[in-house]
């Protein structure tokens, strides 16, 4: 995933975008936390991630910022995706501000199967790469686990990845701004009166962060 919309193909981020807003999406709270894991290697060089690639160095100054951002923000717990450059960056949250974190696949990124390792400039969200996750499976287990994970009476955290992002903004008929997908940067999402707005908690990084989610 890149935070530049010239590196993603604009007819696969839109069909994404409606069939998450056609499979729905009602969570049991009215606001909770994002943050997208802070850069690794294949976000700076422009490839389909392993699920297991750690955080690049730039990466685990991403997190320490971001766990300042977030050092005196009300919240109970951590949701972190199970990929290693979420967990680490949830570690590095968690050690900051001292909440539990719980690991889950509900949050992983998709699946990318044989493009892993390729090039992901252009990537088509319409696209399913060989044996790999589809899109509509992979909209339908974001959107599911999410709602299962999120509970009425507690403001929860998710550390995530670029796609889950785009999935969650999708089912809420949310246009996410590009600039709002950078990594480590932590998001507030609130709904009122049905609308769901989000709000970024740090200025975004001048630094353009570019690559796979």
């Amino acid at each position: 995933m890149s935070t530049d919309g010239s590196l993603e193909n604009s007819a696969g981020h839109l069909a994404l975008r409606q069939a998450a807003i056609r499979l729905g999406f009602k969570p049991r709270c009215t606001k909770f936390l994002f943050l997208r894991h802070g850069r690794t290697a294949g976000n700076i060089g422009r490839i389909y991630q392993h699920p297991d690639i750690p955080l690049a160095a730039e990466g685990f100054a991403d997190a320490d910022l971001a766990a300042e951002a977030l050092r005196n923000v009300a919240f109970e717990r951590i949701y972190a995706s199970d990929m290693a450059r979420a967990w680490l960056t949830a570690g590095r949250v968690a050690s900051t501000t001292g909440r539990p974190v719980y690991l889950t696949r509900a949050l992983r990124e998709r699946y990318f199967g044989d493009f892993i390792g390729t090039s992901s400039v252009g990537l088509d969200w319409r696209i399913d790469p060989p044996n790999g996750e589809t899109m509509m499976g992979f909209i339908e287990r974001t959107l599911r686990g999410i709602e299962e994970i999120l509970e009425p009476t507690s403001h929860a955290l998710l550390v995530s990845h670029g796609g889950v992002l785009r999935v969650l903004c999708g089912a809420m008929d949310y246009e996410l701004p590009v600039e709002l997908t950078a990594n480590a940067l932590p998001l507030a999402f609130e709904c009122h009166a049905g609308k769901w707005t989000v709000t970024p908690l740090m200025e975004p990084a001048v630094i353009q962060q570019l690559g796979a989610a």
